[in-house]
């Protein structure tokens, strides 16, 4: 029959056949899948026993006993209530399918692999106005950083989740939705409350670009133009968002929730936990109760003191800045002065710093910048190389025999390597490098030239 016959019948000839979909996948997904399954790869590597165990515990408790009796007094568990509520999930899961003790500790590394996968992502979309190899390689630097490959899917902590919510937080201020990024910086502060080093930045930047109204020429003063109605509705929906997420761990007392962070802060009373920061210069696990460098002052206030100048210093070199790449900036420089002069420090905790960061040097295009990322980018490595190693190596749970380092050679640089015969141990260079990264990274973000907004609305 021909098409005119066709056509005799009312009808018309039948179209060429073609599928509405396409096998062609952006370059993104590739990535983010070439990410994922090395991560899932690196989960068979033995995890950190202390920590491994600690998630273990809780889940199994929260999926006993709930979230409202989960804190007891003598009970320990040093975890803001945001962690806890993946963990009882995890619980609950493993009372349907009864994970075995190889799979449980591989299930407790998925919620980092998705973390880490996810950022990769949000990164990627923050990055919007830039060109798209730019765009891809950004996101393949943090899938194959070092340090986040250790860290979560390796040796399996959560670090990498809040390092999520701190970036949605920047990226949704940066796209002019301060409400939704102080509600995402809310979940990521009671997931790890460590988070709270970039709040000063962070609110200073939603103050400065929303100012009250009496600021302005000819308006009167009252309470409406005293205090934005943007002020009080972030205000009222991230103490709202904080209340719900933490009353079912603490039912009779909210308040609670405060006397719960003291008590974590307080149980590790140490200049620094392993962490490669400006006290371990003197040493690791010394007291910072005691008087400093006979001021009256003991190490724990002179932290205090060191990280709010830090903290000012940071305000006063961006106060003019409204540049993406100077709110990824800004926040990641709370951060790590955060790491260096506090003391109490985990090595873990300089790891949420590098995701801003990261933003930061795509955008700022600074070869200068670039160099800093590698250069702490190698210490933080190290630094989670070498408390990864240590315990298993130096301190195996009794009865069992030490856990040999992998890759020898990179722990014998950081605990036996005499730089050019002074007695000055690998980890002490590492550490005066690191803390000379801050003073030089506000010199650079100072002669940094102003450009315009570094990426489009996504």
């Amino acid at each position: 029959m021909t098409d005119a016959d066709t056509e005799s019948f009312g009808r018309s000839a039948p179209a060429s056949l073609s599928l509405p979909f396409s096998f062609a996948f952006p370059g993104i997904w590739w990535l983010l899948a070439a990410g994922l399954v090395l991560r899932l790869g690196l989960a068979f590597m033995p995890g950190f026993g202390v920590d491994i165990g600690a998630f273990h515990a809780w889940s199994l408790r929260l999926a006993d006993i709930s979230a409202w009796n989960f804190y007891e007094p003598g009970y320990f568990a040093d975890y803001a209530p945001g962690y806890l509520y993946v963990l009882w999930f995890i619980g609950e899961l493993n009372q349907v399918f009864h994970f075995g003790a190889d799979t449980y500790p591989y299930v407790l590394k998925i919620t980092p692999i998705v973390a880490d996968v996810g950022s990769a992502y949000l990164l990627y979309r923050f990055l919007s106005g830039q060109r798209e190899s730019i765009r891809l390689g950004a996101a393949a630097i943090y899938l194959f950083f070092p340090a986040a490959l250790l860290i979560g899917a390796v040796w399996g902590q959560v670090d990498s989740l809040s390092a999520l919510f701190l970036l949605l937080s920047i990226y949704l201020i940066s796209r002019n939705r301060p409400l939704e990024g102080s509600l995402a910086f809310v979940a990521g502060f009671v997931i790890k409350p460590q988070l709270i080093a970039a709040l000063p930045f962070l609110a200073f930047w939603i103050i400065r670009d929303y100012p009250p109204a009496w600021l302005k020429p000819g308006a009167s003063l009252n309470l409406r133009t005293l205090v934005p109605p943007l002020w009080l509705k972030i205000t009222a929906a991230g103490f709202g968002l904080m209340l719900l997420l933490i009353l079912p761990f603490f039912p009779d007392n909210p308040l609670n929730f405060i006397d719960h962070l003291q008590d974590s802060a307080n149980f590790y009373e140490y200049n620094s936990l392993n962490a490669y920061n400006f006290w371990s210069i003197d040493g690791f696990f010394r007291p910072d109760t005691v008087d400093w460098g006979s001021t009256g002052l003991s190490q724990y206030t002179w932290g205090v003191i060191l990280f709010a100048l830090a903290t000012v210093s940071v305000l006063v070199v961006m106060r003019n800045r409204r540049e993406d790449w100077a709110l990824a900036l800004g926040s990641a420089l709370c951060l790590l002065a955060f790491y260096l002069f506090l003391t109490r420090m985990h090595e873990r905790y300089l790891f949420p710093f590098f995701l801003p960061f990261l933003a930061a040097c795509v955008l700022a295009q600074s070869r200068a910048l670039w160099a800093v990322f590698v250069l702490l980018g190698v210490i933080h490595f190290l630094d989670l190389y070498f408390a990864y190693s240590y315990y298993p190596f130096v301190l195996p749970p009794q009865g069992t025999a030490p856990d040999e380092p992998f890759f020898r050679p990179m722990w014998d640089l950081i605990t036996d390597l005499d730089i050019l015969g002074s007695g000055l141990e690998g980890y002490l260079v590492l550490s005066v490098a690191a803390t000379l990264c801050f003073p030089l990274l506000l010199a650079i973000t100072h002669r940094l030239p102003r450009r315009p907004k570094g990426s489009a609305a996504a």
